[in-house]
């Protein structure tokens, strides 16, 4: 008779990462093996070794079928769409942080670089409406709204923010930047 295990992968890797989070890469084994419940031998069986874990635990959660840089669905407009994003860059980039900081992983991000073409992709409508500026291409606009949101996330990050409720001046701002001048009125007040 096999045996089923006391947790699935998914659950370790989920009380793993929190104390990943809270501790970053420097989090000795005892603290995770008591956080996820098992022994450390338990969890290394599976996993093989800490930066495994880490790595692994850091990526964070994939849901099935579903492309992580398209979740935009259904923001049309410019202000939901910046919303969408700021949104996921809350919940990807204190991962991304520790992950690269850990690993020492020089160069680009994917999973950031895929966020930033998925913008690319939700922009284009917006620019054969002729919405957006044009004196630059959608990948800067995509790239300027990306790093504007991104140093909101960032700070609100490091000042151990526990939630995140989308600033409207933010959004505003950030739709100010990169649509064209005569939308702009109808971006905000």
């Amino acid at each position: 008779m096999i045996r089923r295990p006391l947790f699935t992968d998914e659950e370790i890797l989920d009380r793993a990462r929190s104390v990943f989070l809270e501790r970053g890469y420097a989090a000795r084994t005892k603290q995770i093996a008591s956080a996820v419940g098992l022994t450390w031998g338990a969890i290394a069986m599976r996993f093989v070794d800490k930066r495994s874990l880490f790595q692994r635990a850091m990526a964070g959660p994939q849901p099935a079928g579903e492309d992580p840089a398209r979740r935009t669905d259904g923001a049309r407009d410019l202000p939901g769409l910046l919303v969408r994003l700021h949104s996921e860059l809350w919940q990807r980039w204190p991962l991304r942080l520790q992950y690269r900081l850990a690993t020492t992983v020089a160069g680009r991000d994917d999973a950031l670089e895929a966020l930033v073409h998925g913008l690319v992709a939700d922009l284009e409508p917006h620019a054969r409406k002729g919405m957006l500026r044009s004196d630059l291409g959608i990948e800067m606009l995509a790239r300027l709204a990306f790093a504007l949101l991104t140093g909101d996330v960032a700070q609100r990050f490091i000042a151990r923010e526990r939630s995140l409720p989308a600033d409207p001046s933010l959004i505003d701002g950030a739709v100010r930047l990169v649509s064209a001048p005569r939308f702009q009125r109808m971006a905000g007040p």
